[in-house]
């Protein structure tokens, strides 16, 4: 005769879980949550830098356009690394500056400066270099000039009799909106790509730093001019002919 096996107590104990148990499940569960959510920012941050090195990758068509339509004789200029070419320890470092604005698409010319350190990583100071109005010929040649202006870039401010006519907003990109530059050098002197005014082609070194100008209404020109040495890099080399 069989007899049935009645369960006992420590048996039915352990088909569910004890008070205890669930405590520190949800603790635990917690405190996972917790550290996933503590990296959300990192994701988000991370997101966004790998859009815009995509941006920045975009432009590089962009750059040979307006360089291409600025002239080989501006752009050959605004880029030169000496004042007198009969003494190379003259030196002189322009650079062309172009800029674009976050979502990239339209790039423009900005102005030429002269190479300033002290300028580029000061965040207090919205120019990255001394700008220059003019290239001024030393052998007695014409002179190129670089901005038609008074006193500021027609490039940052725009032709006046067309401030108020449609799409002028197309054209010049705000301040506040150029946050991509794109610093436009000459290689150095004594390098294989060193330009010399026989070369039918100029070969340039062409770095886009980001980012450049942000919107800030607390400041009196309503944005912030990014120091240098915050900015993320992308370098790539790019010649044009004439």
């Amino acid at each position: 005769m069989n007899e049935e096996i009645q369960p006992t107590n420590s048996s039915r104990k352990g088909k569910g879980f004890t008070l205890l148990e669930v405590v520190i499940a949800l603790a635990v569960f917690g405190f996972l949550i917790g550290g996933l959510l503590g990296f959300l920012p990192w994701g988000v941050e991370g997101v966004g830098k790998v859009r815009d090195q995509n941006v920045a990758y975009g432009l590089v068509d962009g750059v040979q356009v307006e360089l291409e339509r600025m002239g080989f004789s501006l752009v050959e200029k605004g880029t030169t690394r000496w004042t007198n070419p009969a003494n190379p320890r003259e030196l002189t470092p322009l650079n062309v500056l172009l800029v674009a604005r976050k979502e990239g698409g339209q790039v423009e010319f900005e102005r030429v400066i002269e190479y300033y350190e002290n300028k580029m990583n000061d965040p207090d100071d919205l120019e990255e270099g001394n700008t220059q109005e003019s290239w001024q010929s030393l052998s007695g040649g014409a002179n190129v000039p670089f901005n038609d202006s008074n006193g500021r870039p027609i490039s940052l401010v725009g032709l006046e009799s067309f401030k108020e006519v449609s799409p002028y907003s197309q054209r010049w990109i705000p301040e506040g909106e150029r946050y991509f530059l794109i610093k436009c050098s000459q290689y150095p002197i004594g390098h294989r790509h060193q330009h010399h005014p026989s070369n039918g082609f100029l070969a340039l070194q062409v770095d886009v730093q980001w980012p450049y100008k942000l919107p800030d209404p607390s400041k009196s020109g309503g944005f912030r001019r990014v120091a240098e040495r915050y900015r993320m890099h992308f370098r790539f080399p790019l010649a044009i002919t004439r």
